[in-house]
């Protein structure tokens, strides 16, 4: 027993430092989940903006054409110079769908930018509609929340953001930066339900397509029951 107790004594540190090397791989991993909120967001400009030539609502139209220039700003890594034009629509527009979609732009924005206290204001202000863009804003929030180092908010936020989302990789993809912070602040009972559930819930009948993904939330899984004994 005093053996077993030695050997776990001595996987801590190691484990302490996978988990440090994990949110930074997750660090990186948000990136490439802002650029596909992104693919999402022009996407519902394109349909918004069909939407308004039918319709033809003037305020509409004033706003997307303002839209599109800031877009682009912010396509092309101006994250300051977004940030500003963004500010600006929100405000102005306000109450049409491109003031509200200038929130979510603006919030992402600023998340990028290391403001995270506005972005999380900014992120707060945008209504979003549709089955993809609630989670999508209550994860970017979980983001927020976690930058700032508020635990217990980034983790309840994730874990909603996977309810929201119910789809296979995003809620999977939450869920895994929900156990991976659980891990770093010592819950390791927390982050094993977390793992849990992914696995269970989302992962269980898992295909080929996404097997790596369920291969890695079982080896976290497994290296949390190992380091919680």
């Amino acid at each position: 027993m005093a053996k077993e107790n030695q050997d776990s004594d001595q996987k801590s540190p190691e484990v302490l430092e996978d988990s440090l090397n994990k949110t930074e791989v997750l660090l990186e991993e948000n990136k490439d989940l802002i650029s596909k909120v992104l693919i999402a967001v022009a996407i519902l400009i394109g349909g918004y903006f069909m939407y308004n030539n039918w319709v033809a609502e003037p305020a509409e139209e004033a706003a997307f054409d303002e839209i599109w220039p800031a877009q682009k700003l912010f396509e092309q890594d101006s994250v300051q110079k977004a940030i500003s034009e963004f500010e600006y629509l929100a405000e102005e527009h306000a109450g049409t769908k491109a003031g509200n979609l200038s929130n979510l732009y603006l919030g992402i924005s600023l998340l990028q930018d290391g403001k995270y206290d506005e972005a999380l204001d900014a992120l707060q202000d945008f209504e979003p509609a549709g089955k993809l863009t609630p989670g999508l804003k209550i994860g970017l929030i979980g983001d927020c929340y976690s930058e700032m180092d508020n635990v217990d908010e980034a983790v309840a936020n994730y874990k909603k953001a996977a309810s929201l989302l119910n789809s296979k990789s995003a809620s999977t993809y939450f869920l895994k930066k929900a156990g991976l912070l659980l891990e770093q602040s010592g819950n390791l009972a927390e982050a094993i339900v977390v793992y849990e559930l992914a696995m269970t819930k989302y992962l269980n009948d898992a295909g080929p397509l996404i097997q790596s993904v369920k291969n890695e939330i079982q080896v976290l899984l497994s290296r949390a029951q190992a380091s919680k004994k």
